[in-house]
Protein backbone atom coordinates (compact mmCIF):
# COMPACT_ATOMS: atom_id res chain seq x y z
CA UNK A 1 0.00 0.00 0.00
CA UNK A 2 1.36 3.45 -0.98
CA UNK A 3 2.23 6.12 1.57
CA UNK A 4 0.70 9.59 1.47
CA UNK A 5 3.84 11.49 0.47
CA UNK A 6 7.15 10.75 -1.22
CA UNK A 7 9.70 13.56 -0.92
CA UNK A 8 12.98 11.82 -1.69
CA UNK A 9 14.38 9.06 -3.87
CA UNK A 10 15.03 7.04 -0.72
CA UNK A 11 11.29 7.11 0.07
CA UNK A 12 10.59 5.43 -3.26
CA UNK A 13 13.45 2.92 -2.98
CA UNK A 14 12.07 1.71 0.35
CA UNK A 15 8.54 1.28 -1.01
CA UNK A 16 7.75 -2.30 -2.07
CA UNK A 17 4.86 -1.19 -4.27
CA UNK A 18 7.06 1.27 -6.19
CA UNK A 19 9.72 -1.41 -6.67
CA UNK A 20 7.12 -3.64 -8.34
CA UNK A 21 6.10 -0.76 -10.59
CA UNK A 22 9.74 -0.01 -11.51
CA UNK A 23 10.42 -3.65 -12.35
CA UNK A 24 7.17 -3.77 -14.38
CA UNK A 25 5.69 -6.49 -12.22
CA UNK A 26 1.92 -6.86 -12.13
CA UNK A 27 0.45 -4.86 -9.27
CA UNK A 28 -2.99 -3.57 -8.32
CA UNK A 29 -1.40 -0.16 -7.68
CA UNK A 30 0.30 0.29 -11.06
CA UNK A 31 -2.30 2.75 -12.30
CA UNK A 32 -2.12 4.80 -9.09
CA UNK A 33 1.65 5.16 -9.52
CA UNK A 34 1.14 6.42 -13.07
CA UNK A 35 -1.35 9.00 -11.78
CA UNK A 36 1.06 10.12 -9.02
CA UNK A 37 3.95 10.46 -11.49
CA UNK A 38 1.89 12.63 -13.84
CA UNK A 39 0.81 15.00 -11.06
CA UNK A 40 3.90 17.22 -11.36
CA UNK A 41 7.45 17.31 -12.83
CA UNK A 42 9.06 16.71 -9.43
CA UNK A 43 7.27 13.35 -9.04
CA UNK A 44 8.28 12.39 -12.57
CA UNK A 45 11.94 13.20 -11.88
CA UNK A 46 12.01 11.33 -8.55
CA UNK A 47 10.35 8.28 -10.11
CA UNK A 48 12.71 8.19 -13.11
CA UNK A 49 15.84 8.41 -10.98
CA UNK A 50 14.59 5.85 -8.44
CA UNK A 51 13.65 3.46 -11.23
CA UNK A 52 17.13 3.81 -12.77
CA UNK A 53 18.65 2.79 -9.44
CA UNK A 54 16.28 -0.16 -8.93
CA UNK A 55 16.71 -1.49 -12.46
CA UNK A 56 20.46 -0.87 -12.32
CA UNK A 57 21.03 -2.93 -9.16
CA UNK A 58 18.85 -5.84 -10.28
CA UNK A 59 21.34 -7.28 -12.72
CA UNK A 60 20.06 -9.64 -15.34
CA UNK A 61 20.92 -13.19 -14.40
CA UNK A 62 22.26 -15.13 -17.32
CA UNK A 63 22.52 -18.91 -17.35
CA UNK A 64 25.75 -20.33 -18.71
CA UNK A 65 24.88 -22.45 -21.75
CA UNK A 66 25.87 -26.10 -21.98
CA UNK A 67 27.90 -25.37 -25.16
CA UNK A 68 29.94 -22.69 -23.35
CA UNK A 69 30.57 -24.96 -20.39
CA UNK A 70 31.63 -27.83 -22.68
CA UNK A 71 34.05 -25.56 -24.52
CA UNK A 72 35.62 -24.34 -21.30
CA UNK A 73 35.76 -27.89 -19.99
CA UNK A 74 37.57 -29.11 -23.11
CA UNK A 75 40.21 -26.39 -22.88
CA UNK A 76 40.63 -27.03 -19.18
CA UNK A 77 40.96 -30.80 -19.46
CA UNK A 78 43.40 -30.50 -22.36
CA UNK A 79 45.68 -28.36 -20.18
CA UNK A 80 45.47 -30.86 -17.34
CA UNK A 81 46.18 -33.81 -19.61
CA UNK A 82 49.18 -32.02 -21.17
CA UNK A 83 50.67 -31.32 -17.74
CA UNK A 84 50.05 -34.89 -16.70
CA UNK A 85 51.79 -36.34 -19.76
CA UNK A 86 54.81 -34.07 -19.28
CA UNK A 87 55.20 -35.03 -15.65
CA UNK A 88 55.00 -38.77 -16.43
CA UNK A 89 57.51 -38.83 -19.29
CA UNK A 90 60.34 -40.03 -17.06
CA UNK A 91 58.42 -42.50 -14.98
CA UNK A 92 56.26 -45.51 -15.59
CA UNK A 93 52.58 -45.03 -15.10
CA UNK A 94 51.12 -47.70 -12.78
CA UNK A 95 47.51 -46.63 -12.91
CA UNK A 96 45.44 -43.94 -14.49
CA UNK A 97 42.40 -42.48 -12.80
CA UNK A 98 39.60 -41.20 -15.06
CA UNK A 99 39.00 -37.50 -15.12
CA UNK A 100 36.03 -36.25 -13.10
CA UNK A 101 33.98 -34.64 -15.84
CA UNK A 102 31.44 -33.30 -13.37
CA UNK A 103 34.20 -31.48 -11.46
CA UNK A 104 35.64 -29.86 -14.59
CA UNK A 105 32.21 -28.77 -15.81
CA UNK A 106 31.56 -27.06 -12.51
CA UNK A 107 35.03 -25.49 -12.52
CA UNK A 108 34.47 -24.02 -15.96
CA UNK A 109 31.15 -22.55 -14.83
CA UNK A 110 32.84 -21.01 -11.81
CA UNK A 111 35.53 -19.44 -14.01
CA UNK A 112 32.87 -17.83 -16.18
CA UNK A 113 31.00 -16.51 -13.17
CA UNK A 114 34.20 -15.10 -11.67
CA UNK A 115 34.90 -13.27 -14.94
CA UNK A 116 31.43 -11.75 -14.87
CA UNK A 117 31.86 -10.74 -11.22
CA UNK A 118 35.20 -9.05 -11.95
CA UNK A 119 33.58 -7.08 -14.78
CA UNK A 120 30.74 -5.91 -12.52
CA UNK A 121 33.12 -5.01 -9.67
CA UNK A 122 35.41 -3.03 -11.98
CA UNK A 123 32.53 -0.92 -13.23
CA UNK A 124 30.62 -0.44 -9.96
CA UNK A 125 33.55 -0.06 -7.54
CA UNK A 126 34.01 3.21 -5.66
CA UNK A 127 36.62 5.83 -6.55
CA UNK A 128 37.81 8.13 -3.75
CA UNK A 129 39.95 11.29 -3.78
CA UNK A 130 41.01 12.64 -0.38
CA UNK A 131 43.18 15.45 0.95
CA UNK A 132 44.97 15.87 4.28
CA UNK A 133 45.32 19.05 6.33
CA UNK A 134 47.26 21.71 4.44
CA UNK A 135 46.73 19.98 1.09
CA UNK A 136 44.66 20.82 -2.00
CA UNK A 137 44.00 18.58 -4.99
CA UNK A 138 42.80 19.18 -8.57
CA UNK A 139 40.86 16.24 -10.01
CA UNK A 140 39.55 15.73 -13.55
CA UNK A 141 36.63 13.29 -13.52
CA UNK A 142 35.93 10.79 -16.28
CA UNK A 143 33.24 13.05 -17.77
CA UNK A 144 35.62 16.04 -18.01
CA UNK A 145 34.36 17.84 -14.89
CA UNK A 146 37.10 19.69 -12.97
CA UNK A 147 37.08 19.46 -9.17
CA UNK A 148 39.33 21.41 -6.80
CA UNK A 149 39.34 19.69 -3.41
CA UNK A 150 40.13 21.81 -0.36
CA UNK A 151 42.15 20.62 2.65
CA UNK A 152 40.80 17.79 4.82
CA UNK A 153 38.12 16.94 2.26
CA UNK A 154 36.95 13.90 0.30
CA UNK A 155 34.87 13.03 -2.76
CA UNK A 156 33.75 9.55 -3.78
CA UNK A 157 31.69 8.07 -6.60
CA UNK A 158 31.09 4.84 -8.48
CA UNK A 159 33.50 4.33 -11.36
CA UNK A 160 30.68 3.96 -13.87
CA UNK A 161 28.88 7.08 -12.58
CA UNK A 162 31.24 10.03 -11.99
CA UNK A 163 28.30 12.47 -12.17
CA UNK A 164 26.96 11.44 -8.76
CA UNK A 165 29.44 12.67 -6.14
CA UNK A 166 29.46 12.29 -2.37
CA UNK A 167 31.34 15.13 -0.65
CA UNK A 168 32.81 15.57 2.80
CA UNK A 169 34.55 18.91 3.37
CA UNK A 170 34.83 21.55 0.65
CA UNK A 171 35.22 21.48 -3.12
CA UNK A 172 34.78 23.74 -6.14
CA UNK A 173 33.12 22.15 -9.17
CA UNK A 174 33.41 23.21 -12.81
CA UNK A 175 30.90 20.79 -14.32
CA UNK A 176 31.27 19.58 -17.89
CA UNK A 177 27.96 19.55 -19.75
CA UNK A 178 26.91 16.15 -21.06
CA UNK A 179 25.60 17.23 -24.44
CA UNK A 180 24.84 13.68 -25.58
CA UNK A 181 22.64 12.46 -22.73
CA UNK A 182 21.84 15.70 -20.88
CA UNK A 183 22.77 13.78 -17.71
CA UNK A 184 22.53 15.76 -14.49
CA UNK A 185 25.48 16.20 -12.14
CA UNK A 186 24.81 15.71 -8.43
CA UNK A 187 26.82 16.46 -5.29
CA UNK A 188 25.50 14.84 -2.11
CA UNK A 189 26.34 15.92 1.44
CA UNK A 190 24.67 14.80 4.64
CA UNK A 191 22.36 17.82 4.44
CA UNK A 192 21.36 18.20 0.80
CA UNK A 193 21.95 17.30 -2.84
CA UNK A 194 23.13 19.87 -5.38
CA UNK A 195 21.70 19.09 -8.81
CA UNK A 196 23.05 20.72 -11.99
CA UNK A 197 23.60 20.15 -15.70
CA UNK A 198 26.69 22.25 -16.35
CA UNK A 199 27.86 25.07 -14.09
CA UNK A 200 30.43 26.30 -11.56
CA UNK A 201 29.74 26.23 -7.84
CA UNK A 202 31.34 25.76 -4.42
CA UNK A 203 30.07 23.35 -1.75
CA UNK A 204 31.25 23.16 1.85
CA UNK A 205 29.84 20.77 4.44
CA UNK A 206 30.92 20.96 8.08
CA UNK A 207 29.29 20.28 11.46
CA UNK A 208 25.69 19.66 10.35
CA UNK A 209 25.73 22.61 7.96
CA UNK A 210 26.25 22.87 4.21
CA UNK A 211 27.12 26.09 2.36
CA UNK A 212 26.61 26.42 -1.39
CA UNK A 213 27.78 29.32 -3.55
CA UNK A 214 26.82 29.48 -7.23
CA UNK A 215 29.30 31.29 -9.44
CA UNK A 216 27.83 30.47 -12.86
CA UNK A 217 24.76 28.74 -14.30
CA UNK A 218 21.88 27.49 -12.16
CA UNK A 219 21.42 24.73 -9.59
CA UNK A 220 18.66 23.01 -7.67
CA UNK A 221 19.18 22.12 -4.02
CA UNK A 222 17.20 19.12 -2.76
CA UNK A 223 17.23 19.66 1.01
CA UNK A 224 16.96 16.81 3.50
CA UNK A 225 13.81 18.39 4.94
CA UNK A 226 12.02 17.46 1.69
CA UNK A 227 12.06 20.98 0.21
CA UNK A 228 13.82 22.22 -2.94
CA UNK A 229 15.57 25.54 -3.53
CA UNK A 230 16.69 27.02 -6.85
CA UNK A 231 19.81 29.20 -7.03
CA UNK A 232 20.99 31.88 -9.47
CA UNK A 233 24.57 33.17 -10.05
CA UNK A 234 25.93 35.05 -7.03
CA UNK A 235 23.51 33.30 -4.68
CA UNK A 236 24.94 32.03 -1.36
CA UNK A 237 22.95 29.63 0.83
CA UNK A 238 23.65 28.06 4.21
CA UNK A 239 21.48 25.12 5.22
CA UNK A 240 21.40 23.71 8.76
CA UNK A 241 20.44 20.05 9.07
CA UNK A 242 20.02 20.61 12.82
CA UNK A 243 17.45 23.38 12.34
CA UNK A 244 16.14 21.63 9.19
CA UNK A 245 16.02 24.93 7.28
CA UNK A 246 17.97 27.49 5.26
CA UNK A 247 19.58 29.94 7.70
CA UNK A 248 21.31 32.24 5.15
CA UNK A 249 20.10 33.08 1.64
CA UNK A 250 21.71 36.14 0.05
CA UNK A 251 23.14 37.46 -3.20
CA UNK A 252 26.75 38.61 -3.07
CA UNK A 253 28.36 41.44 -5.03
CA UNK A 254 31.89 40.17 -4.39
CA UNK A 255 32.69 36.46 -4.45
CA UNK A 256 36.48 36.50 -4.02
CA UNK A 257 36.36 35.73 -0.31
CA UNK A 258 34.30 32.55 -0.76
CA UNK A 259 36.32 30.78 -3.43
CA UNK A 260 39.75 32.41 -3.07
CA UNK A 261 40.96 29.28 -1.25
CA UNK A 262 41.23 27.39 -4.54
CA UNK A 263 43.91 29.89 -5.63
CA UNK A 264 45.88 29.41 -2.40
CA UNK A 265 44.62 32.49 -0.54
CA UNK A 266 42.02 33.56 2.01
CA UNK A 267 40.52 37.03 1.58
CA UNK A 268 39.17 38.77 4.68
CA UNK A 269 37.06 41.93 4.73
CA UNK A 270 36.55 43.24 8.28
CA UNK A 271 36.42 39.63 9.43
CA UNK A 272 36.74 38.86 13.14
CA UNK A 273 39.96 37.18 14.16
CA UNK A 274 37.92 34.29 15.57
CA UNK A 275 36.31 33.60 12.18
CA UNK A 276 39.60 34.05 10.32
CA UNK A 277 41.49 31.62 12.55
CA UNK A 278 38.60 29.15 12.32
CA UNK A 279 39.33 28.90 8.59
CA UNK A 280 43.00 28.27 9.37
CA UNK A 281 41.93 25.48 11.74
CA UNK A 282 39.87 23.88 8.97
CA UNK A 283 42.82 24.02 6.59
CA UNK A 284 45.61 22.84 8.89
CA UNK A 285 43.88 21.09 11.78
CA UNK A 286 45.52 23.36 14.37
CA UNK A 287 43.73 24.67 17.47
CA UNK A 288 43.67 28.25 18.75
CA UNK A 289 42.77 29.84 22.05
CA UNK A 290 42.94 33.42 23.31
CA UNK A 291 44.61 34.73 26.46
CA UNK A 292 41.82 37.36 26.50
CA UNK A 293 38.37 36.78 25.03
CA UNK A 294 38.21 40.29 23.54
CA UNK A 295 41.05 39.31 21.19
CA UNK A 296 38.49 37.23 19.24
CA UNK A 297 36.84 40.43 18.05
CA UNK A 298 39.94 41.97 16.47
CA UNK A 299 39.13 42.68 12.79
CA UNK A 300 41.30 41.65 9.86
CA UNK A 301 41.19 42.84 6.24
CA UNK A 302 43.42 41.63 3.44
CA UNK A 303 44.70 38.58 1.56
CA UNK A 304 46.44 35.79 3.47
CA UNK A 305 48.32 32.95 1.74
CA UNK A 306 47.41 29.46 2.97
CA UNK A 307 49.95 27.37 1.07
CA UNK A 308 52.21 27.38 4.14
CA UNK A 309 51.07 27.56 7.78
CA UNK A 310 54.05 29.61 9.05
CA UNK A 311 53.72 32.20 6.27
CA UNK A 312 49.96 32.33 6.87
CA UNK A 313 50.32 32.99 10.61
CA UNK A 314 53.01 35.62 10.05
CA UNK A 315 50.71 37.47 7.63
CA UNK A 316 47.88 37.43 10.19
CA UNK A 317 50.16 38.62 12.98
CA UNK A 318 51.35 41.60 10.93
CA UNK A 319 47.81 42.50 9.84
CA UNK A 320 46.33 42.45 13.33
CA UNK A 321 49.27 43.36 15.60
CA UNK A 322 49.01 40.14 17.57
CA UNK A 323 51.45 37.45 18.65
CA UNK A 324 50.83 33.71 18.45
CA UNK A 325 52.71 31.28 20.68
CA UNK A 326 52.54 27.50 20.73
CA UNK A 327 51.76 26.22 24.22
CA UNK A 328 51.12 22.51 24.92
CA UNK A 329 50.25 21.87 21.28
CA UNK A 330 47.76 24.78 21.08
CA UNK A 331 48.34 28.16 19.39
CA UNK A 332 47.61 30.92 21.90
CA UNK A 333 46.76 34.45 20.66
CA UNK A 334 48.16 37.47 22.53
CA UNK A 335 47.60 41.14 21.77
CA UNK A 336 50.87 43.06 21.34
Amino acid sequence: MRKETYNTIQDLLEDASFNKWALEENSSETSSWNVWINENPTNETLAAEAKDIIVGINFKKETVTKEKVDAEWEKFTNRIQTKELESNKTQEKKSKKPLNFKYFSAAASILLLISASVFIYANFSNVTHKTSYGEMLDVTLEDGTLVTLNANSEISYQKNNPRNIKLSGEAFFNVKKDLATKAKFKVETGDLTVEVYGTQFNVKTLENKTNVFLEEGSVLLNLNNGEAQKMIPGNYIEYSSTAQKIIVNKNLNSTNGLISWKNGNLIFDNTSLEDALAKISETYGVKFKYNKLENKNILITGKVPITNLEICLNAIKKSTNINIRKENGILVVYKN
